[in-house]
């Protein structure tokens, strides 16, 4: 994790060359709510099914994370034990549509699938 500006902005240019973007440590290490951090985890074990989250995911937010990158506001994906993706799809569609390879996760020990 890093702390980053909560002013600062990262463009297209510079998004584009990255493998893994370190999250932000804005909300903490996720300690106090029984969840493990784990730093450049692999994006490809993250299980994802768009059907399980009552809302699409919307490109439009993709785009203007894209367009208009504040990494302050990029916090850890939240998974479970199991790699199933519990929060964060719009963070994770935006990891992949830049090419990461690694995102920072939260594991939360209190969610099974």
């Amino acid at each position: 994790m890093v702390s980053y500006s909560d002013k600062e902005v990262k463009k297209w240019s510079w998004i584009k060359h990255q493998s893994y973007i370190p999250s932000s440590d804005a909300l903490g290490n996720g300690s106090a709510a029984n969840r493990k951090l784990i730093e450049k985890f692999p994006i490809e074990n993250i299980n994802h099914n768009p059907n399980n989250y009552p809302n699409p995911i919307s490109i439009q937010q993709v785009l203007e994370m894209l367009d208009e990158f504040y990494p302050f506001g990029f916090i850890p994906i939240r998974i479970n034990e199991d790699g199933n993706l519990l929060d964060g799809q719009h963070r994770l569609k935006f990891a992949l549509m830049c090419g990461l390879k690694y995102v920072d996760v939260w594991v939360d020990n209190n969610v099974n699938s």
